[in-house]
């Protein structure tokens, strides 16, 4: 390591742990923000932790660094060559500072929630992760985050029709759709056979996650395009504002009621909760 500080100076069973994984990388964060050691060589010291992420992820290194340990946050870490990699990051607070890890997603199992490409795609454990830290852990910022649970109108259909092989292609396309509609710092998961859940960062209200939801849906005005011919899908979506405080149940029961009030009103319908 190329420094140390009073009060960052890793334990030995730490030491141990930052040598288990290849492809980790651990950082001591003073309390400035200014890094003042890596546990490898390509990344400078004395910069801000800030100064070491992709442009988008700088502005949540005041999130990452709380009183308490806080992550997983997935945030891109600049290599040698300015290119972002995504990075499962947790901070444990020590004396004087942080001691800051980035795991390397590639070397964690999908239970870990790794997101699988930059598009946000992920499984429902790490939805369900971020959410429950956010309730938690998140400062009042001006802005709110929608927990949105939508579900696939005619999936059904198209696993009667053409079997599931089918359908489960459709749906990894629309996955893939709603993932390059969202924006950096937002998730999508499948947690059903028809069903996905979706975390929308940094909306202004209810109204605003309703926006997003529709943009969403108009990805999926072109049909999918199959073997067996086009697939046309609708998307219902059951859409709700977390509070910091509550638990992740509620958050995930008042998103899920909205969309059964959806489903039943008809395909493409977005119901709030509590209603607009």
């Amino acid at each position: 390591m190329k420094s140390t500080h009073e009060g960052l100076e890793p334990t030995a069973q730490e030491r141990e742990q930052f040598t288990a994984s290849a492809g980790d990388i651990h950082a001591a964060v003073a309390a400035d923000g200014t890094v003042l050691w890596w546990s490898d060589d390509v990344h400078p010291v004395g910069i801000p932790l800030a100064a070491a992420l992709a442009a988008d992820d700088g502005r949540l290194v005041p999130v990452v660094l709380g009183a308490t340990v806080t992550g997983p946050h997935w945030l891109r870490l600049q290599d040698a060559r300015g290119h972002g990699r995504w990075m499962a990051v947790f901070a444990v607070p020590r004396e004087h500072g942080w001691i800051v890890e980035f795991r390397d997603v590639r070397t964690l199992g999908p239970a870990s929630g790794a997101p699988q490409a930059e598009g946000g795609i992920t499984d429902r454990d790490q939805v369900v992760n971020e959410v429950a830290w956010l309730l938690s852990a998140t400062p009042r910022t001006g802005k709110e985050t929608a927990v949105v649970t939508c579900e696939l109108s005619n999936l059904p259909d198209v696993t009667r029709e053409y079997g599931r092989l089918a359908s489960e292609e459709v749906i990894e396309v629309i996955s893939g759709r709603i993932a390059d509609a969202l924006r950096s710092g937002d998730l999508v998961a499948r947690i059903d056979a028809a069903r996905l859940l979706i975390m929308l960062r940094g909306v202004a209200d209810l109204k605003g996650a309703v926006s997003v939801v529709a943009r969403i849906q108009e990805t999926l005005v072109e049909p999918v395009v199959l073997d067996e011919g086009e697939i046309e899908q609708e998307l219902c979506a059951g859409v709700t504002l977390i509070s910091r405080g509550e638990s992740v149940d509620s958050v995930l029961e008042r998103s899920e009621g909205a969309l059964d009030l959806a489903v039943a009103a008809g395909p493409g319908r977005i119901i709030t909760s509590p209603p607009m």
